[in-house]
């Protein structure tokens, strides 16, 4: 096998989605259409049709003057184990993938290891779960402007009902989703700025093989790749699978410049987040304070609202720091400025994951990168921009009056990893779920943890200080799982290859 090249060709970005290599910021707008197959050979015709309009990871065209042209909209889709076996990929193809993306999210052995139970249980989700009907296709579209979109979802349900039912959209389990403009997030943190860069793609960064199949992995291995047989792709669309330990078998590589994506529906309770810090306040403080309130808030997400780092910003934001991800925490290894059970300290935790040295830390942090592709979904509750000025009167009046009028919000969290099992369900279990993570007791994630469950202890948020520690009370489920998925994000390639196979009966 050969190594991953330095950067990828063009020729080869044009095979990759452009889903997986970006997150589009230019295109604020989103809306996820979830599909069912129900004939496999209009669904192959329809697919045919769709694929001229895929969004690669091809680069975008240069004006005379240097800049970008990047385009108004952008279409990408993936598939559900089930969705591949609708649309006739025989079970001998289907079991060459990983178990977990077999299983999906919503099955019980998996939902013990994401935490998902009680209000979070797949028995009461929205989309995905074992009452809901069968997620096979999800088109994900991104616009630049309302008509954009409109165009774009105008132009695909007109393209699916032309099928004549053999691809028929779900329309009530359609989502929308935007970015906000400050991109700060439901509870009012500015989001994003964590994203790794991918090697071959954006210069030095996390091995290419981490999030897109056929290429070196941090071990400087290939991840496991799905593969037909020879029989099954007469046509040789696929490239040959580059194994030697397979070469007797003549297989076909289905994986190569494709990977897998986890969507999770995240609805966020807002107001009783804001609320749990205003009881904090009292408690600790014995006052209704805007300031402590934020103060501990960024405690929880380990950076201001403005997106500073605590690490490089222990005291007070710093708007000048919003987008820095430079940074270590090898002159806070005990959470002095940046709390150990801080969410971006537990998602990744760079140098300092105990017990562990700086080098060992930072190695296997690397493989448990993930790269987000999120949207925020509903109004937001009030306008983040009081976070700015929490100590005034005006802003702590807005947030101690914090009310849930009833509307849902929160994110359509999107994933792309080249192993769902060691990358995104690691970090949910092992990380965010754990409570002696960093050597902490009784700690889950305060943001993203299933905290408050009746089958076990209640969880708190530890802050070190000095001369004592600050301990929160116990920590309620700020974030309920509304639905979600496990996702294969073909190649151009392997689009071709499903479009053109003949299906098993």
């Amino acid at each position: 096998m050969a190594p991953t090249p330095a950067t990828l060709s063009d020729r080869m970005l044009a095979d990759i989605q452009g889903y997986i290599t970006s997150a589009y910021k230019h295109l604020p707008l989103a809306t996820y259409l979830f599909l069912e197959i129900r004939d496999a050979r209009g669904a192959q015709r329809w697919l045919a049709q769709l694929m001229s309009s895929v969004t690669t990871s091809a680069p975008w065209p240069v004006t005379p003057g240097g800049e970008k042209v990047k385009p108004s909209s952008a279409l990408n889709l993936a598939f559900t184990a089930p969705g591949l076996a609708a649309l006739g990929v025989p079970q001998q193809v289907i079991c060459t993938f990983p178990v977990e993306f077999q299983e999906g999210m919503a099955k019980p052995g998996r939902s013990a290891i994401l935490g998902d139970t009680e209000e979070s249980a797949p028995g009461k989700w929205e989309l995905g779960g074992p009452d809901s009907p069968p997620l096979h296709v999800v088109l994900i579209l991104h616009g630049k402007s309302g008509a954009e979109m409109a165009d774009v979802c105008s132009g695909q349900r007109r393209l699916i009902e032309g099928t004549a039912g053999a691809v028929i959209e779900l329309t009530h389990l359609m989502q929308r989703g935007y970015r906000p403009d400050a991109g700060n997030e439901p509870f009012g943190f500015r989001d994003g700025m964590g994203q790794p860069s991918i090697q071959g793609i954006s210069g030095q960064g996390v091995p290419t093989g981490e999030f897109i199949l056929g290429y070196q992995n941090h071990y400087k291995l290939f991840p496991p790749t799905p593969v037909v047989g020879a029989d099954l792709d007469g046509r040789e669309i696929l490239p040959p699978l580059n194994n030697p330990y397979h070469a007797a078998a003549r297989l076909r590589d289905l994986g190569a410049n494709g990977s897998y994506v986890v969507y999770r529906k995240l609805q966020q309770d807002v107001a009783a987040f804001w609320q749990f810090m205003r009881r904090e306040a009292v408690r600790i403080r014995g006052k209704e304070d805007g300031g402590f309130m934020v103060w501990l808030a960024s405690r929880f997400v380990g950076r201001w609202p403005g997106g500073a780092p605590l690490v490089l910003a222990p005291d007070a934001d710093d708007p000048r720091l919003g987008e820095r991800n430079d940074f270590l925490y090898e002159d806070d290894a005990d959470g002095l400025a940046c709390p150990l059970g801080a969410h971006i300290r537990r998602t990744n935790p760079r140098d300092v994951l105990k017990p562990y040295g700086a080098e060992q830390s930072l190695s296997m942090t690397e493989a448990h990168r993930m790269l987000r592709r999120g949207r925020s979904f509903g109004p937001p509750l009030f306008d983040p921009r009081i976070l700015e000025h929490p100590e005034s009167e005006a802003s702590t009046r807005v947030l101690v009056g914090l009310e849930d009028y009833g509307e849902a919000r929160g994110t359509h969290f999107f994933c792309v990893n080249a192993s769902i099992k060691s990358q995104f369900e690691f970090v949910q279990h092992t990380w965010c779920n754990n409570p002696s993570f960093g050597g902490l007791n009784d700690n889950k994630d305060p943001l993203v943890g299933d905290n408050n469950r009746a089958d076990q202890p209640s969880n708190h948020m530890t802050i070190p200080r000095r001369p004592l520690r600050e301990r929160t009370a116990a920590l309620p489920r700020f974030v309920t799982v509304r639905g979600g998925a496990y996702l294969f994000m073909p190649s151009l390639t392997a689009l071709r290859f499903l479009a053109a196979f003949t299906p098993s009966a």
